[in-house]
């Protein structure tokens, strides 16, 4: 009979992470073994007790002497590391390294008491049995391992030689490297120099900022400094302000009092920059391999960024266009960001290192970490996987991570752009506030010479991230109701009020809400007020279209390509004005939507592929990211995104197209996919209060008056009677009695039917079905899908919502 040929078969998925919890609950028994003896031993040491307890107290002391009382500590110390599955080695192994420690400090014991040890071995050894039950010497393993060292050594050669042999099994015992215990040894020095060093660096401080404080007070002129034009446009618009000033020799004192000033902040900056070299030349340290290297490089980089000498913060720029008088505003209207004192933060790095290099090794993935950057509310864990690992197996334990680091989650990003490692991403346990101040008023934002940069916050590695609305060329920021949206767009705005002038940029703001975008009315950087009315806002986006066509013509009858060629052109010409960039701000899309979808829609798609070469550009903000919002149109149109929290990962995928979002932490954290990134970038959002804003939007409004365009103003209005024209008199003029109730009855079904409307309200068919047809076209239902009942596309939140709207609305709108 033939025998059937048995294959072997493959091992299941899951017999590794099997095998890890049977090894795991074996060090569980053996932790609570262990533990138990410990207990036992140190009721049997310290109470002497009675018959064969007695016997059994004395014989141990006999054993070991003195050095018994150490027993149940160190048998206690090898429970409670294996318990908490600490990486210090077999349970078993340690027990038996523990008694040799112990042996050896007997033996250290017995040597250096120097009592009768020079008595032949077998008298010495019963004599020091004797003496351990009386709680003297070393007792029997004392003197039988002290005995030989001390007549192989002598006294002096024994006690180095015991010492040498304590030390190198206490270390194998505690699990602790020679690195670990000379750094636990020189801490104390460590501590005291790092605390020098931060007294230092804060009077350093200290004297920065009283130099900025009296800079205003020794100059108070305003230098035409224009923020990212080239020398020789900078040194002819000093000359024009020293002309200006008028004050003959008293010139030359100024500048000499500017001199001295620009001496005492480079001298200061070129001491500390002196001693930070003394400090890296001091020694060279070798490539960071252990987690306290890496810990350590890390926070030395960020320590060396300082940012270059920077203009006094009193000295406001004046912009002279054409006899405007527009003055930027001064970085004083802005809070200097307060620093938590935080407390040293490597306990937390490196345990959170080995915790996350422990987890992946218990689901069979050996990886190490190769760099840690710690940012303002996430730390990045970059860690090398081994050869032949998946990276699909270490996205796949998200979960897994974030439960064992007790996190509200983490992100993976895998593999990090430009590097042979994945990104792991844990939240901190103490956050910093990213203040809009140290941005604006860094080199960065200074030396960009795009009009229309904006700052956005820092980036994991604590860098500040920067982005040019010009290159973009469009916006789209989505995110839930407290995850920064509105703060994302003010600290916009800001950055494009410190940046350019009225002439440079203009702005055209729609705020359905009424409440987020009001307080800029009244700036002379705005075209129009701002607009509420969401009927207006389409007919402020219709005037939108039209001036990029006004634009694209005076473009074609100049033989020009773009805005910038048409300035340089303007720039020669005097028949010729110059063309400011326009910036459109919608701040929710999504009310847009609800009440003149396809005007809104039609716009944004036009402004959004033709706009960029006329210098407009669009920033959109939307808390509902739902597809019929953001809608396919507009997503293929609007290429650069930023996704703020979100509650589930459909809605970032819509903003994204990938998920990521909803694991974000709120308050600002943000993911910013700018066109050409392979990979969102991870961000911090900056922070700006609305008595910032008040005081900017104060400040611009007395430095510049508002002049709002009446035929831009004219333009919007009829454009949105035109709107009105196509559609209103279905919506307004011919609505149904019983469309309110209608709505109501479908909103609470979740579906919409003819029949429906007729059983409940009790409708002809021919009246029914013109309310159906009205709610399509206002967009409360969808489609017609045969015999299908039609999916309702709105909430009844979001229903009562716009009837309230509806009954505030005035008649004539």
């Amino acid at each position: 009979m033939a025998t059937a040929k048995q294959t072997k078969r493959a091992p299941a998925k899951g017999s590794s992470t099997y095998e890890n919890d049977k090894k795991r609950a074996r060090r569980q028994i053996a932790a609570v073994l262990t533990f138990a003896a410990a207990v036992f031993l140190l009721f049997l040491v310290f109470i002497k007790g009675q018959n064969v307890w007695s016997i059994m107290h004395n014989f141990l002391f006999g054993l070991f002497g003195v050095c018994t009382y150490i027993w149940p500590f160190l048998l206690g110390y090898v429970a409670i590391m294996t318990a908490l599955d600490k990486p210090i080695g077999k349970t078993g192994t340690k027990v038996w390294q523990s008694a040799v420690l112990i042996v050896l400090i007997c033996a250290a014991v017995d040597i250096i008491r120097d009592s009768g040890i020079d008595a032949p071995f077998g008298e010495y050894i019963v004599s020091a049995y004797n003496t351990g039950i009386g709680n003297v010497g070393g007792g029997f393993f004392g003197a039988l391992a002290g005995w030989p060292i001390y007549h192989l050594f002598g006294r002096t050669g024994a006690i180095i030689t015991i010492i040498l042999l304590i030390f190198i099994f206490f270390m194998l015992v505690t699990g602790m490297t020679l690195i670990m215990f000379f750094k636990y040894i020189t801490r104390p020095v460590t501590s005291t120099a790092k605390s020098a060093e931060e007294a230092y660096m804060r009077h350093v401080q200290e004297m920065e900022e009283e130099m900025e404080d009296e800079a205003p007070q020794k100059a108070r002129f305003n230098i035409d400094v224009p923020l990212g034009d080239d020398d020789g446009k900078a040194k002819s618009g000093f000359k024009k302000a020293v002309g200006k000033l008028k004050i003959g020799d008293k010139v030359s004192s100024i500048e000499e009092q500017e001199n001295e000033a620009l001496e005492r902040q480079t001298e200061i900056i070129k001491s500390h920059a002196q001693s930070i070299g003394e400090k890296a030349d001091s020694g060279m340290t070798p490539p960071p391999k252990t987690i306290e290297e890496i810990i350590e490089g890390s926070d030395k980089s960020k320590a060396e960024e300082k940012p270059p000498f920077e203009v006094p913060e009193g000295a406001g720029v004046i912009m002279e266009k054409e006899g405007s008088h527009y003055r930027m505003p001064p970085v004083t209207l802005l809070n200097k960001t307060k620093k938590t004192a935080r407390a040293d933060t490597t306990a937390e790095l490196k345990h959170n290192a080995d915790k996350l290099v422990d987890v992946l090794r218990s689901f069979g993935v050996e990886t190490r970490i190769i760099d840690i950057s710690r940012g303002p509310t996430v730390t990045r864990y970059e860690l090398q996987p081994s050869a032949g690992v998946k990276i699909s197996k270490i996205t796949g334990l998200a979960d897994d991570i974030a439960l064992n680091l007790a996190a509200a989650g983490v992100r993976i990003e895998a593999p990090i752009p430009n590097k042979p490692a994945v990104g792991i991403e844990v939240p901190n346990k103490q956050t910093d506030i990213v203040g809009i101040r140290e941005l604006i008023d860094s080199a960065a934002f200074r030396d960009a010479k795009s009009k229309l940069t904006v700052v956005l916050g820092k980036d994991i590695t604590g860098s500040i991230v920067l982005a040019d609305l010009a290159k973009m060329p469009h916006l789209l920021i989505a995110g839930a109701t407290g995850s920064g949206k509105s703060v994302c767009v003010n600290s916009m705005i800001i950055s494009l009020l410190y940046k350019a002038t009225p002439d440079e940029v203009k702005l055209l703001m729609i705020d359905p809400k009424q409440v987020e975008l009001g307080v800029y009315n009244g700036i002379p950087h705005m075209i129009v007020p701002v607009v509420t009315d969401p009927r207006r806002a389409a007919g402020a986006l219709g005037w939108a279209v039209t001036e990029m066509l006004r634009r694209y013509k005076l473009f074609s009858d100049n033989g020009v390509r773009n805005m910038d060629g048409y300035n340089e052109m303007a720039e020669i010409s005097d028949d010729m004005e110059k063309l400011p960039h326009i910036v459109i701000i919608i701040d929710e899309l999504a009310d847009l939507m609800m009440a003149a979808p396809n005007e809104v829609e039609d716009s944004i798609c036009r402004l959004a592929q033709m706009a960029r070469a006329a210098g407009m550009h669009l920033v959109i903000a939307t808390q509902r990211p739902s597809v019929d919002v953001i809608t396919g149109i507009i997503k293929a149109n609007i290429p650069s995104r930023i996704a703020l929290t979100v509650a589930q990962q459909v809605d970032s995928r819509t903003i994204l197209d990938m998920g990521g979002a909803e694991k974000l932490l709120g308050r600002g954290d943000m993911l910013f996919y700018p066109v050409g990134m392979s990979k969102p970038k991870r961000v911090q959002g900056c922070f700006v209060t609305d008595k910032e804003i008040e005081s900017i939007v104060d400040f611009v409004k007395t430095s510049g008056e508002s002049e709002y365009d009446e035929g831009v103003m004219q333009e919007i209005e009829r454009q949105t009677v035109a709107e009105k024209s196509k559609g209103g008199g279905a919506q307004e003029g011919e609505t149904d009695a019983m469309f309110e109730a209608a709505v109501d009855v479908v909103v609470d079904a979740g579906q919409a039917a003819t029949s429906l409307l007729q059983r409940k309200l009790k409708l002809g068919y021919a009246r029914a079905a013109r309310i159906v047809d009205e709610m399509e076209q206002r967009g409360i239902v969808g489609p017609s899908e045969g015999s299908k009942p039609r999916k309702v596309l709105i909430s009844k939140q979001q229903w009562m919502e716009m009837k309230a709207r509806s009954s505030d609305m005035p008649e004539d709108v």
